[in-house]
């Protein structure tokens, strides 16, 4: 397995609410996107699309919103 997050090209929060972040762009990656299994398990956006299917768009990968508050927020329970 990749030590990099397959889904870190299509992330909208580097190129949406993130985008002219550089420093933490990079650092969101770093700790996440690249850090293998271990990274992206830590990640709640990679945690609700395992869980879900989907990720709101502005969902940061360091949110301390519950997988099931994000769920009740988007109507996905």
């Amino acid at each position: 397995m990749s030590d990099i997050c397959p889904n870190v090209a299509k992330c909208p929060i580097f190129t949406g609410i993130l985008k002219d972040r550089t420093f933490t762009t990079n650092a969101y990656k770093q700790l996440y996107c690249e850090a293998g299994l271990e990274g992206r398990n830590k990640c709640k956006r990679f945690q609700c699309k395992q869980k879900y299917g989907k990720v709101p768009d502005n969902l940061l990968p360091n949110s301390i919103k519950t997988l099931e508050e994000i769920g009740r927020e988007n109507n996905w329970l």
